[in-house]
């Protein structure tokens, strides 16, 4: 693999050049690690430590002076404390990175202080990998504060208009998906953000096995932050790339399913708002998991960061009432169900475009789509969901449920 770091390192960290530390004794990938790091940094100076069994030599090390420090000996001592004396930069280095074959000892110096751990036969190129995910987690953090000590950031999975992703972990191995938010809540209402924060509380006791697990929703640097279980597995949109390899009563399993964790979220007074494949994960047992299920919309409207007649869903799912600028209902939510039932029989959406604003005059005036002549007996199904008032379409997720029953479906 080809990696690329240098440029976007010393941007970082507004220096001409890099200076870097490898902490080594006679390590089986000593030459591997040298030649990658002098490749992959062609300007850096880089230094080499062998401690051997005398820690003081770590101990007594001026952290300021590194950017990277790898420690790749079979000889860790058996006391970390020496990693607390890290003193980070503004930009969050120097990245402290571990090589052990010892699970547990590599665990413990990433708490002790080590930003990450590998084992000592990692490839060059998982390293540079790793290398960059810390940038990246590091960069995210310097412009989106969270103050979670109990969790280690590992990956930054997704940044958006509105909040950062984060996957981590905590002490006790667990891994979990944290969620903070852009804006700033320092100006809301305190009764009404308290009331949120109430009902978000509650939602931690819900487990239902199509519904991500909530494990806590707080605020940390004036944000509001979720902490998700990490469900593990590809989602609903990467699955339908393979459309031609699925079978169809698979399909209509997954989506029946789907429908029954909307129809929980229903019954809670909630409303998901933007429901579709890609915030849908296939876990291992095959079953689909919604995310993102109406807690985030909440939360947006309770901080007064988004107002009820704004949009807040994406555009090919989005129903014509919603383009319209009518509120999210039910209804809006099946129309994104309806969209979903399509996307799931032919492996593509309905409507698309070259641009946001043709898409949403399909949503509005294009008729409805028609299905192949191998799935017309869903055409009913769909030209309820996808009806363009409303009023038109089945009262609630029970009643598309119902729809199968009578059909055998």
């Amino acid at each position: 693999m080809d990696y690329q770091l240098s440029a976007e390192a010393e941007r970082v960290v507004s220096k001409p050049s890099l200076t870097f530390l490898l902490v080594e004794s006679q390590s089986p990938i000593r030459l591997d690690l040298e030649l990658m790091l002098r490749k992959r940094f062609p300007t850096a100076f880089l230094e080499r430590l062998f401690p051997e069994a005398d820690v003081n030599a770590l101990k007594c090390l001026v952290w300021e002076a590194y950017d990277l420090v790898i420690i790749a000996t079979e000889k860790m001592t058996s006391e970390l404390s020496w990693l607390h004396g890290i003193q980070r930069t503004r930009a969050g280095l120097p990245i402290v990175i571990v090589l052990t074959d010892d699970q547990n000892r590599g665990r413990e110096a990433v708490w002790a202080g080590a930003d990450l751990s590998l084992p000592l036969q990692a490839s060059p190129s998982q390293l540079a990998t790793q290398l960059d995910n810390l940038l990246e987690v590091g960069r995210a953090l310097q412009r989106y504060p969270i103050n979670l000590p109990q969790w280690h950031f590992q990956e930054l999975i997704h940044n958006s208009e509105n909040s950062v992703i984060f996957l981590a972990e905590n002490r006790h191995h667990r891994q979990a998906v944290i969620k903070r938010f852009k804006f700033d809540v320092s100006g809301v209402e305190n009764h009404a953000f308290g009331s949120f924060l109430q009902d978000a509380k509650l939602l931690t006791a819900l487990q239902y096995p199509g519904l991500v697990h909530l494990l806590d929703v707080g605020v940390s640097c004036n944000a509001v932050v979720i902490i998700m279980e990490y469900v593990q597995g590809q989602t609903l949109r990467a699955l339908l790339t393979q459309h031609a390899h699925l079978l169809l009563t698979d399909l209509i399993s997954w989506f029946k399913q789907i429908t029954e964790s909307l129809g929980v979220i229903h019954s809670l007074g909630m409303l998901h708002r933007d429901l579709k494949a890609s915030n849908i994960v296939m876990n291992d047992d095959s079953t689909p998991v919604l995310l993102d299920y109406g807690i985030e919309s909440s939360v947006m409207l309770s901080s007064g960061f988004l107002q009820e007649d704004q949009i807040y869903c994406t555009p090919f799912y989005v129903s014509p009432e919603r383009v319209a600028g009518d509120p999210a209902s039910i209804q809006s939510d099946l129309y994104a169900l309806g969209i979903l039932l399509y996307e799931m029989l032919v492996g593509e959406k309905p409507y698309t475009g070259s641009d946001l604003g043709e898409v949403l005059q399909k949503q509005l005036f294009d008729p409805l789509p028609q299905l192949p002549k191998n799935l017309i007996a869903y055409q009913p199904l769909l030209n309820r969901l996808l009806a363009k008032l409303p009023e038109q379409r089945p009262a609630s997720a029970e009643v598309v449920l119902t729809w199968f029953s009578e059909q055998g479906f």
